[in-house]
């Protein structure tokens, strides 16, 4: 049996993610302690991993990649002894 995400992922958690995503980088770039202590190469690699949570969540809840696969076995274990 396949389990998806609710369809409600991509109109709530897709845009959290783009306002911490936002967030990130206007810290990382409009402040000087942000571009000391994340720098170009920090928001890249940050930038992606969002990237990659954002494009897994539709998938996800748009019911193209299962957010889960469950295996259902049979009720008689004894035989397998």
């Amino acid at each position: 049996m396949k389990a998806y995400l609710p369809r409600w992922i991509l109109w709530i958690i897709i845009p959290m993610l783009v306002l911490i995503w936002g967030f990130i980088t206007y810290s990382a770039f409009a402040t000087v302690s942000g571009r000391q202590e994340l720098g170009v190469i920090g928001w890249l690699a940050l930038s992606f991993v969002f990237i990659l949570i954002a494009a897994m969540m539709r998938l996800m809840a748009s019911r193209r990649l299962p957010a889960y696969v469950i295996e259902i076995e049979d009720g008689d274990d004894s035989s397998k002894s």
